[in-house]
């Protein structure tokens, strides 16, 4: 890549060497993908950045986990690469979970040749069909000069909105030359939104009123967890959390009444159904079973395509949470408050019921350990700022359930796309991204399976994180779905590798174990191993409550 004298690209770059050049100005510092005949031109040019990593994985569709997982960790762009027909193919699943956590990502694809487009050649597939029901926006460069306003828009869109965005480019058009300079990131993209003072005095009215508030809180309330916990407390309100905001509130506190849904906590449903007021902050999840049929609800959220969707509305306020909750809660401390005395026992009650049911099973000892009792221990070994990344399963119902998250930890999921095989690339992903942080990575046995290659990209790259499998030898939710219907259960049997001799065959660490003290003992062993280290727990196959087909 040619620099002029003032250090910025100069006009003679190709596509490859600008859409590089425009990465690095927006702050991109990893590109996840898999190689292939029609990104060869790009590797080569990336080969010479230093300030993009190539991050070398096993399968695209890890790739692409590995891209939304960083996006959720850290805000900025998750990137991903991958060469044209199969291999864009194989990004969809990632991309999916990234449009559906409202992750930005941008998803780079060769191309056949354009001279080939439409015919029958090997391995070409109309890209922008294949992409179009998970991205805002899928393009295909068919000439140099187009890319900086292409490119540009596809930046915007995955950072500012939050959107999977996709850009093909074809195999003769790598090397094509353009002018101009690449576009900077300006800060006036994140000007704050400015929401009506009006519109925070309806709700401040509310809220002051109420008997019997409720504070639901998402992931969207990141930046302002410590006003949340004021405006709990100042409001004497109960406070239910969705799963990847778990940290964002003390889950010890009196006041806090778990998750919600199958996953979240008894408790959270019974005070939703008799709260008299809900504000809603950064959260989108309102699972139909769990949550009053009318509800008088506030909700907050920078996207106004996120209110009212699925839940009536008393009144829907469009804002940046860390602007105007600050705000509401100065506004909320000027006004007299309803009595809440019994409601203020009331939830003491049921916070206090419910957390003894879950001191209750978590203390039950069996053989092979129950779910409860090892997420317990997870717990309890967790640094209190690590990333835990958590896959999709059986497990998840337990881990939200029983899993008492610290302030400064992190929870990645796959929220409402839900593919197995999420935690692994994911805690892949928050290692590199922030590798201070403790990071470990919870799985079922059939999920951990779906990416286990990708521990060898783990070890590739040197990073010591913790993977544990809870082994049942089953699709457990599947497998109790259908035994609650009286359906034959068949296809929820797996037959597993010896997942310790697989980590080990990788270069990195493993231990099995069926046991509370080697349980304890793996863990410690896990937290100062210098390699990726896997902990295989087989596990008791309980019945998660509330199961149905």
């Amino acid at each position: 890549m040619k620099h002029n004298g003032n250090g910025m690209p100069g006009e003679d770059l190709t596509v490859a060497g600008y859409l590089i050049a425009q990465l690095e100005a927006w702050g991109v510092k990893r590109i996840y993908g898999v190689i292939g005949d029609a990104n060869l031109r790009f590797l080569d040019e990336l080969s010479r950045s230093s300030a993009i990593r190539y991050i070398a994985c096993r399968h695209e569709g890890a790739a692409a986990l590995m891209a939304s997982a960083e996006a959720k960790l850290t805000g900025r762009i998750g990137v991903c690469l991958a060469t044209s027909g199969p291999g864009a193919a194989n990004l969809v699943n990632g991309l999916a979970d990234a449009a559906m956590d409202y992750a930005g990502v941008l998803a780079i694809t060769g191309q056949v040749e354009t001279s080939k487009h439409g015919t029958r050649t090997k391995q070409f597939v109309n890209q922008q069909l294949l992409m179009q029901a998970l991205t805002d926006q899928s393009r295909e460069l068919v000439s140099g000069q187009a890319l900086p306003e292409l490119l540009h828009g596809l930046l915007v869109q995955a950072l500012l909105h939050g959107k999977a965005a996709h850009l093909s480019v074809a195999k003769d058009v790598w090397e094509q030359k353009l002018t101009g300079l690449p576009i900077p990131y300006g800060s006036y993209l994140h000007q704050p939104l400015l929401t009506p003072r009006e519109a925070l005095e309806k709700a401040v009215e509310e809220l002051s009123r109420a008997a019997k508030p409720v504070l639901y809180v998402g992931s969207g309330a990141g930046q302002v967890k410590e006003e949340v916990l004021s405006l709990a407390e100042l409001l004497e309100a109960a406070v239910i959390t969705t799963l990847p905001a778990r940290p964002l509130f003390p889950n010890d506190h009196p006041r806090y009444a778990g998750g919600l849904g199958q996953a979240g906590s008894e408790a959270a449903t019974v005070l939703l159904r008799e709260s008299d007021l809900i504000l809603m902050l950064g959260a989108t999840w309102w699972p139909d079973d769990y949550v009053p049929t009318q509800a008088r609800l506030i909700q907050i959220d920078r996207s106004p395509a996120n209110l009212a969707v699925g839940h009536p509305l008393l009144h829907g306020i469009v804002g940046d949470l860390a602007d105007c909750l600050p705000e509401l809660l100065a506004m909320v401390r000027r006004l007299p408050q309803a009595d809440r005395a019994a409601w203020v026992r009331r939830t003491a009650g049921v916070t206090a019921e419910w957390n003894s049911q879950l001191l209750m099973e978590a203390a039950r000892e069996t053989h092979p350990l129950s779910p409860q009792m090892i997420m317990r221990e997870i717990a309890d070994a967790a640094p209190p700022n690590a990333v835990i990344a958590v896959d999709t399963g059986d497990h998840t119902i337990w881990f939200n359930r029983i899993y008492q998250a610290k302030r400064d930890q992190t929870v990645l999921v796959s929220g409402r796309w839900r593919t197995l095989g999420f935690a692994l690339p994911a805690a892949i992903a928050a290692k590199l991204a922030q590798p201070e942080r403790p990071v470990l990575a919870i799985a079922g046995d059939g999920g951990s399976i779906q990416t286990m290659m990708e521990f060898l990209t783990a070890v590739e790259h040197k990073l010591p994180l913790t993977v544990l499998i809870l082994n049942n030898a089953s699709y457990a939710m599947e497998a109790n779905r259908m035994k609650k219907a009286g359906l034959a259960p068949l296809g929820s049997s797996i037959r597993n590798p010896d997942f310790p001799k697989l980590a080990e065959a990788c270069g990195g660490a493993g231990e099995r174990t069926d046991s509370l003290t080697g349980l304890r003992e793996a863990l410690q062993k896990a937290s100062s191993s210098p390699v990726p280290f896997l902990i295989e727990v087989i596990t008791a196959p309980e019945m998660a409550p509330h199961t149905k087909l």
